[in-house]
């Protein structure tokens, strides 16, 4: 059953009802009639093997309102991004599409391109993926709203992306950035990074540093790593982004730091969207979530302590740590206990314990090169239109690099 239930800080847009599809997808089309949109998708060259991909690119591809999908790629080789191409054109039907292949040699100058203005050119990564889409678009000026999600949901639908372009599109609501949010249930709990590292992270810093504006913005958000999101494009183009997974957290401090309250938003997607899930392995997380791990917590602290002193910054992240470890890590784990105990779902303490000691180990480590190195978040990328206005001929460079 849904609720309605509202947060006295950001307005949260539940899912209570099922509009019929065809006419929420006619209201959209003329809502954006004069304010096209395109769809913003990261993904491996993988997902084109996957079942998923397919099938999102073929409900898009009906979507009325949608004026162009830019699929933001890397991790293959030229055959790959050729097969990619044809594949991906032959799903989307006659829908305008482009392919960013970010770790082709085109597009790799074009992010090294950054160092120009001080910043690490890396090119790998779900956020640099996101950075060069949007760069894309920006530099293109055919967009006027962008929506971005997973290129994993099994079981995607056209609702998704009607409800995240529906809070920026729509004339009487006017906001400018909608966060969705979705539930990871199945047979058991799934977010963990979320559930046992982010919420108890945050609050932990709330321990140590009081109830500071962007701690209470962050703890607002039902969902803060989902990967879906919408905006208006000169929003979400003056985003300062990094390369890799604190992508998500950045995005949402972003936000707080140049919009007001009421510009933005999170929209409830529906329930049990399924995801492709990391699972765990008979010796410990899968390596792949651990780095990940690490990443968004690196993020997210540096988001939070980024104005703090500087020489202050290792002592105030290990007591942020030392709260995490001692005591609300396991607060967490137990409410989310309950609430398994409760909807009688498959919950195993071991495994959640497991995934505990492997976020505090990455903490930890996070601390020791804070420590040494001081507080950073490597390859921090300027805003897009930032960077092209600063570095001439960059977004021609991209457009001219589009599969």
């Amino acid at each position: 059953m849904a609720d309605f239930y509202q947060h006295t800080r950001l307005p949260t847009l539940h899912h209570l009802a099922a509009p019929d599809p065809s006419t929420r997808g006619e209201e959209l089309a003329a809502l954006t009639r004069d304010r096209p949109v395109a769809v913003l998708l990261p993904a491996l060259f993988a997902e084109t093997q996957r079942p998923a991909l397919p099938a999102i690119l073929g409900t898009l591809s009906d979507a009325a309102y949608v004026s162009e999908i830019v699929l933001s790629m890397n991790v293959m080789t030229a055959e790959q991004a050729a097969d990619a191409a044809r594949l991906c054109r032959d799903w989307a039907g006659g829908k305008p599409l482009r392919i960013l292949w970010n770790d082709g040699p085109a597009l790799q100058a074009a992010h090294h391109r950054l160092s120009e203005m001080g910043c690490d050119g890396a090119c790998a990564g779900k956020g640099a993926n996101i950075w060069m889409g949007l760069a894309y678009l920006k530099a293109a000026g055919t967009a006027r709203i962008v929506i971005s999600h997973d290129t994993d949901i099994l079981n995607y639908c056209p609702s998704l992306p009607a409800r995240l372009c529906h809070p920026v599109a729509h004339p009487r609501m006017g906001y400018r950035f909608a966060k969705g949010y979705y539930s990871r249930v199945l047979d058991r709990l799934y977010g963990r990074v979320t559930r046992l590292l982010i919420f108890p992270l945050i609050q932990a810093f709330q321990d140590v540093l009081g109830p500071l504006p962007l701690l209470q913005h962050l703890e607002s958000f039902r969902y803060p790593l989902s990967g879906e999101f919408a905006g208006d494009m000169d929003t979400l183009a003056g985003f300062r982004l990094p390369p890799a997974w604190g992508l998500e957290v950045a995005m949402l401090a972003e936000a707080h730091r140049s919009l007001p309250l009421d510009a933005l938003c999170q929209v409830d997607l529906g329930i049990h969207y399924e995801h492709r899930h990391r699972q765990l392995q008979p010796h410990g997380l899968e390596p792949g979530l651990v780095t990940a791990a690490a990443d968004v917590a690196r993020c997210l602290s540096w988001q939070i302590l980024r104005e703090s002193d500087a020489a202050g910054q290792p002592r105030l992240l290990r007591e942020a740590v030392e709260r995490y470890t001692s005591r609300r890590a396991g607060e967490w784990m137990r409410r989310y206990e309950h609430v398994a105990l409760l909807n009688g779902l498959v919950f195993h303490p071991a495994d959640e314990s497991q995934a505990i000691s492997a976020f505090t180990t990455a903490l930890h480590e996070l601390l020791r090169d804070v420590e040494a190195r001081g507080l950073h978040v490597p390859g921090m990328r300027p805003a897009p239109a930032e960077a092209l206005d600063a570095l001439p001929g960059l977004g021609a460079r991209i457009l001219e690099a589009a599969l």
